[in-house]
């Protein structure tokens, strides 16, 4: 056949090669470029791309989607294709029909390397060479994605056992035993992880704390004055533990380019005596509490650097009635005598009012608030009622379905690639579907995270924190709530007591 005055553009392809032995696009184009020279042929512009060709490829191929996009809009400018081999166009079947059809239509010829010739999807023959690349380079993609997936499992459940992600999460103890790799080599191989109960208790109290609105600072004060340390001795920072409160492992799973997944530890509140503050905590209880921390780190608004310290737990949860303005703790002297402690208005002095009176009216009313069981619900928001059982009901379907799709071994390559549509559209329903149950399933009641109901209200009171003491009163002094508490002028109240000068204003 003669070649002279032809002209070629190659898809220059390769995976990410970790073996040294696949052809580089550099040496796919130096063995083109001599074979072309020989023939008379022109190389123009070269696509390239680095990544897998199969259908298990997680990365786009932007360069063959722009040869494709060519093609269609004849924009190739060339005779021919140059590729080193048909695998490097495509191992996916169905793709690779789809470039042949659109070669044969705009008239563009194959050039493949390893088989020393050009060959025309519109002749039979040629076609059918081409086609029976495409089917043996599929099922060798499937082959090769089998080997890998049993080896990635075999390590993984040695990881998972113990190993895990490197180094041993603190709260988990680890157990080894020392066996022969695969090059004879005695090594210390992991068999097991497994809380270890007293650093699993810091772990623990972690969680709930920041739940409880508590600062990472504060938990790293106490930590130290109890003398609680990480595993080089030394006080855990801040810092530390909001990397800790952030790590899946705690709840037995695992993360793994981005995906999280089950892990063979278990949860760190799997163990007896597991307990916050005198309470046992279940797994089921602390994998709550752990999606609740997330919630509260992922929360923008949130404040993670404090100017001082808070001191009192109504100043700014109370409005001037006259301007609006939040009413703060002052300190006056008069004559050089100090005066009792007052909440003035921040804004322009409208009001001052006894800082003592006024709390042991306005605190009276949150503890009888916080020793009602049923106060909870009423900042809860509400769920999503039969919408959410029905797509809870459908949700456990769909991922029944595809556990059995993922657990079958197809017996042909047309059965595989059939169970693999059957995967991939289950999985796009069984997203859909989390989606929407989070979108229906209620949050959890911010009360609830903070300050329980029951007995011992202001004993329980003095030892939370002020900061967190501050979040339940901006919450529940809301029209919505008990009520948006306003200090008026004396002159427009019944008499300067406390009682007769603070007005609580309520929603319609």
């Amino acid at each position: 056949m003669e070649t002279t005055g032809l002209t070629a553009r190659e898809y220059l392809r390769v995976s990410v090669d970790r073996s040294g032995t696949e052809r580089s696009p550099e040496e796919q184009h130096a063995e083109h470029a001599e074979t072309a020279a020989e023939l008379g042929i022109t190389l123009g512009k070269p696509y390239k791309d680095i990544g897998s060709a199969s259908r298990y490829a997680k990365k786009a191929r932007d360069d063959f989607q722009r040869l494709m996009d060519d093609l269609r809009n004849d924009r190739f400018g060339a005779d021919l294709l140059w590729l080193w081999e048909s695998s490097r166009g495509s191992r996916k079947t169905g793709e690779w029909v789809t470039l042949l059809d659109l070669c044969e239509e705009k008239g563009v010829r194959f050039y493949v390397q390893t088989h020393e010739r050009i060959l025309d999807p519109r002749n039979g023959n040629d076609r059918r060479t081409l086609l029976l690349d495409a089917v043996d380079s599929e099922h060798e993609s499937y082959k090769i994605s089998k080997r890998v997936l049993r080896g990635v499992k075999t390590n993984l459940n040695h990881q998972d056992g113990a190993r895990g992600h490197g180094i041993c999460p603190f709260g988990y103890t680890r157990t080894y035993e020392r066996v022969r790799d695969a090059a004879g080599r005695r090594v210390m191989r992991p068999t097991e992880q497994a809380p270890d109960p007293k650093e699993a208790q810091a772990v623990i109290e972690l969680f709930f704390r920041i739940r409880a609105g508590h600062s990472m600072a504060s938990i790293e004060r106490d930590f130290k004055a109890r003398g609680t340390v990480g595993r080089r001795g030394k006080p855990m920072s801040a810092q530390t533990m909001r990397g800790m409160a952030r790590r899946v492992a705690y709840i037995g799973k695992r993360e793994h380019k981005g995906e999280i997944l089950d892990a063979a530890w278990p949860c760190i509140a799997d163990f007896e005596g597991a307990s916050y503050n005198g309470k046992p905590v279940t797994v089921v209880e602390f994998t709550k509490v752990f999606h609740e921390v997330q919630k509260i780190l992922d929360d923008p608004d949130r404040k993670t650097n404090h100017s001082g310290g808070a001191k009192h737990a109504l100043s700014g949860a109370m409005k001037c009635d006259p301007c609006g303005e939040p009413e703060t703790v002052t300190y006056r002297k008069a004559a050089g005598t100090p005066q009792p402690p007052a909440y003035q208005c921040h804004g322009r002095g409208c009001t001052r009012i006894n800082k003592e009176e006024t709390d042991r009216i306005v605190l009276g009313v949150i503890f009888a608030y916080l020793a009602r069981p049923d106060v909870y619900q009423a900042i809860t928001p509400q769920d999503g009622g039969q919408e959410l059982a029905a797509v809870q009901a459908e949700l456990a379907v769909k991922r029944a379905d595809l556990k059995e799709t993922q657990e079958i071994e197809p017996e042909t390559l047309a059965e595989d690639r059939r169970l693999a549509r059957r995967e991939e559209r289950l999985e796009e329903e069984v997203g859909q579907l989390e989606r929407r149950e989070a979108e229906l399933t209620p949050g959890p009641s911010p009360l609830a995270a903070l300050f329980d109901h029951g007995p011992d209200i202001e004993k329980r009171w003095e030892a939370t924190p002020v900061e967190v003491q501050r979040q339940i009163a901006r919450l529940l002094l809301t029209p919505e709530i008990l009520g948006e508490v306003r200090v008026k002028r004396v002159a427009d109240s019944a008499s300067d007591a406390a009682v007769d000068r603070l007005e609580w204003v309520h929603a319609d």
